[in-house]
């Protein structure tokens, strides 16, 4: 990439500057280069390697790996359901943005055909399945297709999504990616895969982590690399939009955030310890013991913040005796963004 201070921006082609180096990776001994480009405002990490071998370590043990096991837990609340879609968009902005979009997007829902990219373990397309809307899920993982069709049924198939574009063009009204654009290594290529498979006048429902919340002093607060290899913008995605000649339009996180108060504590964001690895060489989880001790007291936290008295006076306490917080409001944890695909 010659100079390693100033390279082409792998997603606009830009020039982009590094902005930190050496950030630990998520496995040991693994280190990244964070590189920041003005053009497009997307944070990219360098070098690219291969992300099978730490892909595997987390789907065997995904119960217990931080970040990963809440996918497990909604797995098991979506099963015993009586309103799968309601109960997930109420627990999490990603699920809420999702059912927001397609309120906009979807009319008969009976008549439109909808594809879920990166389904995983199944939860999001059942839900959408029992919500009435006709949906089918796609993972690359066949351990996670098969997961979903022993707990979910028959509504999963294991595909590459390049594949899938080429032999099934034009053939859905809605396609929908929920944080997955963020892990993949050429997203404007993945993109441009997913209008291949939008029929005209179609619909791309995407959502990632969202770096336009927060300060240009925030440098990365999103996965380590190279589980996620990119942190988008909403500028990010205006980019990809116009590019792929999509119009696009962004959720408005307002009413969420109203019922589900989300504080981020930027103090911790820019601690050392919000940079650890997850995994070590071996791939087993780093501070096991403590992050199981921490999970517990997470667990009692949060139901008593969902007691919506302890909800709003938690807020209010923070606004007074902590600074630097940052309280999500309009604008989001993730980005939810509808991309419209011209006729």
């Amino acid at each position: 990439m010659g100079n390693e201070n100033v390279v082409q921006c792998l997603f606009c082609g830009k020039e982009a500057t590094i902005i930190k180096k050496n950030l630990p990776g998520y496995q040991e001994p693994d280190v990244f280069n964070i590189y920041g480009c003005p053009t497009c405002h997307t944070d990219f990490s360098f070098p690219r390697v291969e992300t099978t071998r730490i892909y595997d370590h987390i789907y065997n043990n995904a119960k217990n790996v931080p970040g990963y096991d809440r996918y497990w837990r909604f797995m098991k609340m979506i099963k015993r359901s009586k309103n799968p879609l309601n109960d997930l968009s109420n627990v999490e902005d990603t699920y809420w943005g999702v059912k927001e979009a397609l309120l906009k997007v979807v009319e008969d829902k009976d008549t439109k055909k909808i594809l879920e990219v990166g389904s995983g373990l199944g939860y999001l397309t059942y839900s959408l399945i029992r919500a009435g809307y006709n949906v089918i899920g796609m993972d690359i993982s066949e351990t996670a297709i098969q997961q979903a069709k022993t707990i979910f049924g028959d509504y999963y198939i294991c595909a590459d999504l390049f594949e899938i574009a080429r032999t099934q063009a034009e053939s859905f009204d809605v396609v929908i990616l929920t944080e997955v654009i963020e892990h993949v290594n050429r997203p404007l290529e993945f993109i441009e895969a997913i209008k291949q498979l939008l029929k005209p006048e179609g619909h791309a429902i995407i959502t990632t982590p969202n770096k336009s919340l927060f300060s240009s002093e925030i440098l990365w607060a999103t996965d380590l690399p190279p589980v996620h290899c990119w942190w988008f913008s909403e500028e990010s995605l205006i980019f990809a939009a116009k590019d792929k000649d999509f119009e696009i339009e962004f959720i408005n996180f307002k009413n969420f955030y109203k019922r589900n108060p989300l504080t981020i504590d930027l103090q911790k964001i820019r601690s050392e310890e919000s940079h650890k690895p997850t995994l070590n060489k071996n791939g087993e989880i780093v501070d096991a013991i403590k992050i199981k001790k921490s999970s517990t007291f997470y667990k009692i936290r949060s139901f008593i913040y969902n007691i919506p008295i302890f909800k709003k006076g938690y807020q209010r306490l923070l606004r007074v005796i902590k600074k630097d917080t940052l309280i999500c409001n309009e604008r989001g944890y993730v980005i939810c963004a509808i991309l419209h695909k011209n006729g």
